[in-house]
């Protein structure tokens, strides 16, 4: 039997919002519908996803494109495996509000099956900000019964997308409706459909979440010849209207609203180049000589006025405005002396170095570090440290105190700057500075922004070119996350590597060094608060239990120990990678913010209870089949890209500007560093 509706999601480089989007669809309280995934040749990815949504959920199918043909011919393809009464279209970076395809579905019956039922939508911000649509009153009152376009012209005012309406199948199919190539292939759509359809109805309701994206994540916002698109789709638009003598009412209509979007997009630099401006005001000068209405003639309002400037082609005007609203802005002196101490030549071979906010020499950029000494001797590494930590650089390792005149120095001459924390706000990025942020863990808690700064926090995130990630899950957070335009290099974290390329005999070593044997059973104990007593575990775990407490440089700590017990700390995706017993304790009166519930996809035993916890280390369930099943699932979506190679693709992607680098070894053929303890115990 045939769905209620057919719900038709594209995707191309949409993974960060693509779960939510799926989420919102999949946990509605109305279930007659299927979900037509269209994987557009997603370079990140996307396919995946919906394939792994596929597989939970019946209703979701997945049609996987050959090429990346773009939003247009991808909505036509979903279609065409449509099987619903009803068609929507959903972009996969927006949400649909609870409860809505119920609310739609009876807005359907009570309007006894319209062609179109049209309906609301807000813009939700990247920054949490919730905006309204701008005419959303007009559905309180001139949304009654069915009507026309003709009827009730208002509800052509609307932002021109396809997502904010359902379309009966049948009519679509009638009339061969679809989509064209290109950008803002929206006008053509909507024209003709909402001009087409004989019955049209309203629903007063919120249903889309539609996605303001900060920087990068909508197709409109790249600059480029794409924005030339407008013109072809809009000649689509006035080739309609005057293919049908019906329509000509609607040509001073179409032509005003069209000159109004081709003047938006002009205004925005994000979309049109400044240099490209003149180029792009005289193509709409084209264009409306194209198509303006016979006796046509602007009213006298400010848009009425620029409408006239294209008509007119007075481009000198239209610039001249457009540049004194630019005027008197000076820079702040301290900027101008920043500019005047940086402007010496950037030295290619200069790498900075900076550590949790400069206190540490240690995790990621360490590892990188090291790796450049041995890879890229030729390039000269600095450290930056904060005066009140300068016992954490060992001897020999460059380095200049943060704040002092080797630091600007530093700061206006590197090359490159490499860090698991951001940079000084201050900080002014060069034109040739390479930015490579490494973070320092996976994401489990939540990332909660600063409800106050987040613009400032944000043009500190626009200085990274890359950003490193251990995994896809990661990759998702951080794009979600940090809405900008870096790289995303899913290459595994570095200060990884040494846990799949020690030896037995560097790990006792370690263990040597810390006072302990093959006989002693090693826990790294590495709660994110408080935690229990250490003496507790160790008596719970027999007299030759040892218990560790987490201190730099981890990553030695992990490899000496043989069994992890941790909470909600990041520490427990690294140590992951060894293959090694993991106990979580989790309290139930301890659940944090978290991505996902970590209980129910754990890397071990879950303890509910420090009574649990001791009765764990007591029975050595943590090293039972079961245990070891758990860990191995976690360790194919957490450990996916650490490898012991991560540190060498950095340092040839990003320092030496090397893109063939080595690709990643699957988990099946990894070796971790072996724990002492248990070789010693077979």
């Amino acid at each position: 039997m045939a769905p209620k509706f057919s719900i038709v999601v594209p995707c191309h480089a949409s993974r960060a919002w693509l779960r939510p989007c799926l989420d919102s669809v999949l946990g509605q309280s109305f279930t007659d519908f299927e979900v037509i995934g269209v994987d557009d040749a997603a370079p990140d990815g996307s396919g995946r996803i919906l394939d792994e949504y596929a597989a939970a959920d019946p209703r979701v199918r997945v049609l996987h494109l050959d090429e990346n043909v773009g939003l247009g011919p991808a909505r036509n393809a979903g279609l065409k495996e449509c099987r619903g009464e009803y068609v929507l279209f959903l972009d996969a970076d927006d949400t649909y509000s609870a409860g809505s395809l119920a609310a739609i579905a009876g807005r359907i019956d009570d309007t006894d099956r319209p062609d179109i039922v049209m309906f609301d939508y807000e813009r939700i911000f990247w920054d949490g900000r919730v905006l309204g649509s701008q005419r959303h009153d007009a559905f309180a009152r001139e949304g009654a019964g069915v009507f026309t376009a003709a009827e009730r012209p208002i509800f052509l005012t609307f932002l021109e997308v396809v997502w904010n309406k359902a379309y009966r199948r049948a009519f679509l199919t009638r009339h061969g409706f679809a989509f064209t190539s290109g950008f803002y292939e929206d006008a053509p759509w909507t024209y003709s459909t909402m001009l087409t359809a004989e019955r049209i109805a309203t629903l007063d309701r919120i249903v889309v979440h539609y996605r303001q994206h900060r920087t990068g994540g909508n197709i409109h916002a790249t600059s480029g010849r794409r924005q030339w698109d407008i013109f072809d789709q809009y000649d689509r638009v006035h080739a309609f209207i005057q293919s049908d003598p019906e329509l000509t009412g609607w040509r001073r209509f179409a032509f005003d609203r069209s000159l109004d979007h081709i003047l938006a997009v002009l205004a925005k630099p994000e979309r049109i180049d400044p240099d490209d401006r003149a180029e792009f005001f005289h193509a709409a000068h084209a264009f409306a000589r194209r198509w303006k209405p016979e006796g046509y003639s602007t009213d006298r309002t400010a848009r009425g006025f620029k409408r006239w400037l294209v008509i007119h082609d007075d481009y000198a005007t239209y610039s001249t405005l457009k540049l004194s609203a630019r005027m008197l802005q000076v820079p702040s002196p301290r900027k101008t002396v920043g500019k005047l101490l940086r402007r010496g030549r950037l030295d290619p071979n200069l790498v900075a170095y900076g550590s949790y906010s400069f206190r540490q020499y240690a995790g990621n950029p360490r590892a990188i570090y090291l790796k450049a000494a041995e890879l890229a001797p030729h390039l000269r590494g600095v450290w930056v440290v904060d005066a009140e930590h300068l016992s954490a650089i060992p001897e020999g390792v460059e380095y200049v105190v943060a704040g002092s005149p080797a630091y600007e120095k530093l700061l206006g001459r590197a090359t490159y700057f490499v860090s698991n924390t951001n940079w000084p706000k201050d900080l002014e990025k060069r034109e040739g500075q390479i930015h490579l942020q490494t973070q320092h863990g996976t994401p489990l808690t939540t990332v909660r922004l600063p409800a106050e700064g987040q613009e400032e926090l944000m043009r500190e995130v626009d200085r990274w070119d890359f950003n490193l990630s251990s995994n896809r899950y990661s990759s998702e957070i951080w794009e979600r996350t940090y809405p900008s335009y870096f790289v995303e290099l899913e290459y595994g974290y570095p200060r990884n590597d040494r846990l799949l390329t020690a030896t037995l005999d560097e790990v006792r070593a370690i263990r040597a060094g810390l006072g302990y044997d093959d006989s002693h059973l090693v826990i790294l104990y590495a709660p994110s608060g408080d935690g229990l007593d250490p003496g507790q575990l160790a008596l719970a775990a027999g007299r030759n239990a040892r218990v560790l407490l987490p201190r730099a440089p981890v990553e030695e700590l992990m490899l000496a120990a043989d069994v992890l017990v941790s909470d909600y700390s990041s520490i427990t995706f690294d140590y992951a990678n060894l293959d090694r017993p993991i106990v979580l304790h989790v309290d139930d009166e301890d659940r944090r913010s978290t991505y996902f519930d970590v209980t129910e996809f754990p890397p071990g035993v879950v303890a509910r209870s420090a009574d649990e916890l001791f009765a764990t280390l007591r029975s050595g369930a943590y090293s039972a089949p079961e245990a070891a099943k758990h860990r191995h699932l976690f360790r194919e979506k957490f450990c996916e890209f650490d490898d012991g190679h991560a540190a060498e693709r950095v340092v040839r992607r990003v320092l030496l500007g090397e893109t063939d680098v080595p690709a990643i070894v699957p988990l099946a053929d990894r070796t971790p560093a072996p724990s002492a303890y248990f070789v010693h115990n077979g």
